[in-house]
Protein backbone atom coordinates (compact mmCIF):
# COMPACT_ATOMS: atom_id res chain seq x y z
CA UNK A 1 0.00 0.00 0.00
CA UNK A 2 3.23 2.46 0.75
CA UNK A 3 4.24 1.46 -2.59
CA UNK A 4 1.19 2.33 -4.40
CA UNK A 5 0.86 5.53 -2.71
CA UNK A 6 4.31 6.57 -3.16
CA UNK A 7 3.90 5.93 -6.68
CA UNK A 8 0.26 7.70 -7.25
CA UNK A 9 2.34 10.75 -5.27
CA UNK A 10 4.82 10.60 -7.81
CA UNK A 11 2.24 10.45 -10.53
CA UNK A 12 0.53 13.55 -9.55
CA UNK A 13 3.96 15.70 -8.95
CA UNK A 14 5.22 14.58 -12.88
CA UNK A 15 1.49 15.76 -14.24
CA UNK A 16 1.91 18.80 -11.98
CA UNK A 17 4.95 20.18 -13.32
CA UNK A 18 4.56 18.78 -16.49
CA UNK A 19 1.48 20.71 -16.99
CA UNK A 20 -0.70 17.95 -17.65
CA UNK A 21 -2.93 18.02 -14.93
CA UNK A 22 -3.73 21.69 -15.88
CA UNK A 23 -4.38 20.21 -19.60
CA UNK A 24 -6.59 17.39 -18.20
CA UNK A 25 -8.79 19.89 -16.14
CA UNK A 26 -9.42 22.63 -18.89
CA UNK A 27 -10.38 20.14 -21.49
CA UNK A 28 -13.62 19.09 -19.19
CA UNK A 29 -14.65 22.93 -19.80
CA UNK A 30 -16.70 23.13 -16.36
CA UNK A 31 -16.24 25.48 -13.32
CA UNK A 32 -15.34 24.90 -9.69
CA UNK A 33 -14.98 25.41 -6.37
CA UNK A 34 -12.03 25.02 -4.56
CA UNK A 35 -12.50 24.23 -0.66
CA UNK A 36 -9.62 25.43 1.72
CA UNK A 37 -9.80 25.81 5.66
CA UNK A 38 -6.85 27.51 6.86
CA UNK A 39 -2.96 27.62 6.32
CA UNK A 40 -0.19 28.20 9.02
CA UNK A 41 3.23 30.28 8.57
CA UNK A 42 5.09 27.08 7.47
CA UNK A 43 2.06 25.86 5.07
CA UNK A 44 2.29 29.64 3.42
CA UNK A 45 4.94 28.22 0.44
CA UNK A 46 2.71 25.36 -0.68
CA UNK A 47 -0.20 27.23 -0.84
CA UNK A 48 1.14 30.36 -2.49
CA UNK A 49 2.31 27.24 -5.34
CA UNK A 50 -0.94 26.13 -5.73
CA UNK A 51 -2.38 29.55 -5.96
CA UNK A 52 0.24 30.33 -8.89
CA UNK A 53 -0.57 27.06 -10.31
CA UNK A 54 -4.65 28.33 -10.60
CA UNK A 55 -3.59 32.03 -11.42
CA UNK A 56 -2.00 30.77 -14.88
CA UNK A 57 -4.28 28.01 -15.59
CA UNK A 58 -7.96 29.22 -14.92
CA UNK A 59 -10.12 32.05 -14.49
CA UNK A 60 -10.66 32.72 -10.51
CA UNK A 61 -13.46 34.44 -10.08
CA UNK A 62 -15.56 35.78 -7.24
CA UNK A 63 -18.27 33.55 -5.87
CA UNK A 64 -21.22 36.31 -6.54
CA UNK A 65 -19.64 36.34 -10.51
CA UNK A 66 -19.96 32.36 -11.05
CA UNK A 67 -23.49 32.59 -9.71
CA UNK A 68 -24.32 34.90 -11.87
CA UNK A 69 -23.25 33.09 -14.49
CA UNK A 70 -24.87 29.58 -13.63
CA UNK A 71 -28.13 31.27 -12.28
CA UNK A 72 -28.19 32.95 -16.25
CA UNK A 73 -27.91 29.48 -17.51
CA UNK A 74 -23.64 30.08 -18.37
CA UNK A 75 -21.60 27.26 -18.73
CA UNK A 76 -18.96 28.59 -16.63
CA UNK A 77 -16.09 28.38 -18.97
CA UNK A 78 -12.89 27.15 -17.04
CA UNK A 79 -13.98 29.14 -13.88
CA UNK A 80 -13.23 28.85 -10.11
CA UNK A 81 -13.78 30.11 -7.71
CA UNK A 82 -11.46 29.89 -4.07
CA UNK A 83 -13.68 29.42 -0.37
CA UNK A 84 -12.13 29.51 2.71
CA UNK A 85 -13.91 28.11 5.53
CA UNK A 86 -14.49 28.56 9.39
CA UNK A 87 -12.90 32.40 9.77
CA UNK A 88 -10.11 31.41 10.91
CA UNK A 89 -7.26 34.44 12.03
CA UNK A 90 -4.45 32.40 9.68
CA UNK A 91 -6.93 32.93 7.05
CA UNK A 92 -5.87 37.21 7.56
CA UNK A 93 -2.36 36.53 8.17
CA UNK A 94 -1.02 33.91 5.77
CA UNK A 95 -4.17 33.42 3.39
CA UNK A 96 -5.01 37.26 2.68
CA UNK A 97 -1.67 38.77 1.93
CA UNK A 98 -1.11 36.27 -0.85
CA UNK A 99 -4.58 36.38 -2.29
CA UNK A 100 -3.89 40.64 -2.16
CA UNK A 101 -0.16 39.59 -3.89
CA UNK A 102 -1.52 37.91 -6.70
CA UNK A 103 -4.92 39.71 -7.11
CA UNK A 104 -7.04 36.31 -6.63
CA UNK A 105 -10.66 36.70 -5.07
CA UNK A 106 -12.17 34.17 -2.24
CA UNK A 107 -14.69 33.79 -0.12
CA UNK A 108 -14.65 33.60 3.52
CA UNK A 109 -17.45 31.84 5.48
CA UNK A 110 -17.09 33.36 8.96
CA UNK A 111 -19.27 32.58 12.19
CA UNK A 112 -20.28 36.01 13.62
CA UNK A 113 -20.68 34.58 16.94
CA UNK A 114 -17.66 33.03 17.09
CA UNK A 115 -15.96 36.48 16.24
CA UNK A 116 -17.53 38.02 18.93
CA UNK A 117 -16.64 35.77 21.44
CA UNK A 118 -13.12 34.58 20.10
CA UNK A 119 -14.23 31.25 20.55
CA UNK A 120 -12.72 28.37 18.37
CA UNK A 121 -14.62 26.42 16.44
CA UNK A 122 -16.09 23.46 19.34
CA UNK A 123 -14.40 20.88 16.90
CA UNK A 124 -11.37 22.25 17.05
CA UNK A 125 -11.10 22.74 20.96
CA UNK A 126 -12.34 19.20 21.73
CA UNK A 127 -10.13 17.17 19.71
CA UNK A 128 -7.10 19.29 20.83
CA UNK A 129 -8.24 18.57 24.30
CA UNK A 130 -8.98 14.96 23.89
CA UNK A 131 -5.82 14.18 22.24
CA UNK A 132 -4.03 15.25 25.39
CA UNK A 133 -5.39 12.20 27.16
CA UNK A 134 -3.59 8.84 27.76
CA UNK A 135 -4.94 6.21 25.89
CA UNK A 136 -6.35 4.69 29.30
CA UNK A 137 -7.56 8.56 30.89
CA UNK A 138 -9.69 8.76 27.13
CA UNK A 139 -11.03 5.01 27.29
CA UNK A 140 -12.25 5.79 30.84
CA UNK A 141 -13.76 9.65 29.30
CA UNK A 142 -15.30 7.36 26.60
CA UNK A 143 -17.23 4.98 28.75
CA UNK A 144 -18.39 7.74 30.85
CA UNK A 145 -19.76 9.67 28.03
CA UNK A 146 -21.50 6.19 26.63
CA UNK A 147 -19.45 6.80 23.00
CA UNK A 148 -19.00 4.17 20.90
CA UNK A 149 -15.74 4.93 19.40
CA UNK A 150 -12.75 5.27 21.73
CA UNK A 151 -10.22 6.72 19.25
CA UNK A 152 -10.29 10.78 19.34
CA UNK A 153 -12.20 11.31 15.65
CA UNK A 154 -14.70 8.76 16.98
CA UNK A 155 -15.68 10.41 19.74
CA UNK A 156 -16.00 13.99 17.62
CA UNK A 157 -17.92 12.13 14.77
CA UNK A 158 -20.59 10.96 17.96
CA UNK A 159 -20.53 14.39 19.10
CA UNK A 160 -21.83 15.88 16.25
CA UNK A 161 -25.18 13.43 16.31
CA UNK A 162 -26.23 15.02 19.79
CA UNK A 163 -28.29 17.53 20.09
CA UNK A 164 -26.77 21.46 20.84
CA UNK A 165 -27.95 20.89 24.60
CA UNK A 166 -26.20 17.21 24.29
CA UNK A 167 -23.41 18.30 23.09
CA UNK A 168 -22.75 21.38 25.58
CA UNK A 169 -22.99 18.95 28.45
CA UNK A 170 -20.39 16.18 26.26
CA UNK A 171 -18.15 19.41 25.53
CA UNK A 172 -18.16 20.45 29.64
CA UNK A 173 -17.23 16.92 30.66
CA UNK A 174 -14.30 17.07 28.49
CA UNK A 175 -12.91 20.45 29.59
CA UNK A 176 -13.63 19.13 33.34
CA UNK A 177 -11.44 15.99 32.38
CA UNK A 178 -8.67 18.24 30.33
CA UNK A 179 -8.39 21.33 32.90
CA UNK A 180 -5.20 21.92 32.66
CA UNK A 181 -5.14 22.05 28.58
CA UNK A 182 -3.64 25.30 27.37
CA UNK A 183 -3.31 25.65 23.14
CA UNK A 184 0.01 26.02 22.15
CA UNK A 185 1.50 28.33 19.94
CA UNK A 186 0.75 25.98 17.22
CA UNK A 187 -2.63 25.19 17.98
CA UNK A 188 -3.83 29.03 18.58
CA UNK A 189 -2.33 29.81 14.69
CA UNK A 190 -4.15 26.76 13.38
CA UNK A 191 -7.39 27.29 15.16
CA UNK A 192 -7.92 31.27 16.42
CA UNK A 193 -10.33 33.34 14.73
CA UNK A 194 -10.22 36.31 13.21
CA UNK A 195 -11.92 39.59 14.99
CA UNK A 196 -14.08 41.96 13.76
CA UNK A 197 -11.24 44.72 13.11
CA UNK A 198 -9.36 42.06 11.12
CA UNK A 199 -12.46 41.18 8.93
CA UNK A 200 -13.79 44.66 8.95
CA UNK A 201 -10.24 45.10 7.35
CA UNK A 202 -10.19 42.59 4.49
CA UNK A 203 -10.79 44.53 1.07
CA UNK A 204 -14.01 44.03 -0.26
CA UNK A 205 -13.50 43.94 -3.45
CA UNK A 206 -10.83 41.07 -3.50
CA UNK A 207 -12.92 39.22 -0.28
CA UNK A 208 -16.62 38.03 -0.13
CA UNK A 209 -17.75 37.24 3.04
CA UNK A 210 -20.29 34.84 3.31
CA UNK A 211 -22.66 33.32 6.50
CA UNK A 212 -21.24 29.51 7.86
CA UNK A 213 -24.27 30.13 10.81
CA UNK A 214 -23.90 31.75 13.87
CA UNK A 215 -21.92 28.97 15.74
CA UNK A 216 -21.20 26.35 13.58
CA UNK A 217 -23.90 23.82 14.86
CA UNK A 218 -24.39 20.49 13.12
CA UNK A 219 -27.78 21.37 11.42
CA UNK A 220 -29.61 18.23 11.53
CA UNK A 221 -29.38 18.46 14.99
CA UNK A 222 -31.28 21.69 14.98
CA UNK A 223 -35.09 21.79 15.58
CA UNK A 224 -36.78 24.35 12.42
CA UNK A 225 -36.72 27.24 15.08
CA UNK A 226 -33.01 27.04 15.82
CA UNK A 227 -31.99 26.59 12.52
CA UNK A 228 -33.71 29.46 11.23
CA UNK A 229 -32.22 31.08 14.24
CA UNK A 230 -28.38 30.42 13.43
CA UNK A 231 -29.12 31.13 9.26
CA UNK A 232 -31.03 34.64 9.36
CA UNK A 233 -29.16 35.76 12.64
CA UNK A 234 -25.58 35.26 11.08
CA UNK A 235 -27.03 37.04 7.89
CA UNK A 236 -28.00 40.16 9.79
CA UNK A 237 -25.15 40.46 12.04
CA UNK A 238 -22.83 39.95 9.48
CA UNK A 239 -24.22 42.66 6.89
CA UNK A 240 -24.49 44.82 10.26
CA UNK A 241 -20.92 44.89 11.15
CA UNK A 242 -19.67 45.11 7.86
CA UNK A 243 -22.02 47.30 6.09
CA UNK A 244 -22.40 45.13 2.57
CA UNK A 245 -24.84 42.05 1.27
CA UNK A 246 -24.23 38.76 2.81
CA UNK A 247 -25.48 36.59 -0.20
CA UNK A 248 -23.56 32.98 0.26
CA UNK A 249 -24.07 30.17 2.98
CA UNK A 250 -21.28 27.64 3.85
CA UNK A 251 -23.71 24.25 5.00
CA UNK A 252 -21.13 23.63 8.65
CA UNK A 253 -19.65 20.01 8.17
CA UNK A 254 -21.66 19.95 4.76
CA UNK A 255 -24.94 18.38 6.63
CA UNK A 256 -27.95 19.92 5.73
CA UNK A 257 -31.70 18.91 5.83
CA UNK A 258 -34.89 19.24 4.11
CA UNK A 259 -35.48 21.99 7.07
CA UNK A 260 -32.21 23.63 6.78
CA UNK A 261 -32.28 23.61 2.88
CA UNK A 262 -35.00 25.57 2.96
CA UNK A 263 -34.20 28.22 5.35
CA UNK A 264 -31.05 28.31 3.09
CA UNK A 265 -33.33 29.06 0.05
CA UNK A 266 -35.12 31.59 2.25
CA UNK A 267 -31.88 33.40 4.02
CA UNK A 268 -29.38 33.25 0.98
CA UNK A 269 -28.72 33.62 -2.53
CA UNK A 270 -26.63 30.81 -2.79
CA UNK A 271 -25.01 27.71 -0.99
CA UNK A 272 -21.69 25.41 -1.19
CA UNK A 273 -21.75 22.04 0.79
CA UNK A 274 -18.82 19.36 1.36
CA UNK A 275 -19.94 17.18 -1.59
CA UNK A 276 -17.16 16.84 -4.25
CA UNK A 277 -17.60 17.35 -8.05
CA UNK A 278 -16.88 19.76 -10.22
CA UNK A 279 -19.74 22.06 -11.86
CA UNK A 280 -21.03 20.75 -14.52
CA UNK A 281 -23.09 22.82 -16.87
CA UNK A 282 -24.49 20.21 -18.65
CA UNK A 283 -26.37 19.07 -15.96
CA UNK A 284 -29.55 21.20 -13.87
CA UNK A 285 -27.22 22.75 -11.07
CA UNK A 286 -28.80 24.03 -8.12
CA UNK A 287 -27.58 27.35 -6.36
CA UNK A 288 -28.33 25.89 -2.70
CA UNK A 289 -26.14 23.09 -3.28
CA UNK A 290 -23.03 23.79 -4.69
CA UNK A 291 -20.64 20.98 -4.47
CA UNK A 292 -16.54 21.73 -3.93
CA UNK A 293 -13.42 20.05 -4.61
CA UNK A 294 -11.33 19.38 -1.99
CA UNK A 295 -7.82 20.79 -1.36
CA UNK A 296 -5.09 19.18 -0.39
CA UNK A 297 -1.76 20.03 1.24
CA UNK A 298 0.35 18.70 -1.73
CA UNK A 299 0.10 21.43 -4.60
CA UNK A 300 0.16 18.61 -7.04
CA UNK A 301 -2.75 16.26 -5.32
CA UNK A 302 -4.99 19.82 -5.80
CA UNK A 303 -4.12 20.27 -9.49
CA UNK A 304 -5.16 16.22 -9.58
CA UNK A 305 -8.17 16.71 -8.16
CA UNK A 306 -9.38 19.49 -10.48
CA UNK A 307 -10.39 16.83 -13.35
CA UNK A 308 -10.17 13.69 -10.90
CA UNK A 309 -12.49 15.35 -7.65
CA UNK A 310 -12.48 12.39 -5.82
CA UNK A 311 -8.46 11.03 -5.67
Amino acid sequence: MAGSAGLKSLGHSIFFHSGVSAVMARRQDCARILMYHGATAAEAQALRAQLRFLARNFNVVSLATMVDRLAGGGDGGNDLVLTFDDGLRNNLTVVYPILRELKLPATFFVCPALIESGQWLWNHEMRCRLRTLETQALSELRIRLLAPDPSVEGIVEWMKKLSPAQRGETEDVIRGATAGFRPTPAQREAYDVMDWESLIALDPALITVGSHTLTHPILTTLTAEETEFELHESRRCLEQKLQRKVDFFCYPNGAYDRRAYRSVQKNYRAAVTTETGALNCKDELDLYRLPRIPSADNPALTAWRLHRPEA
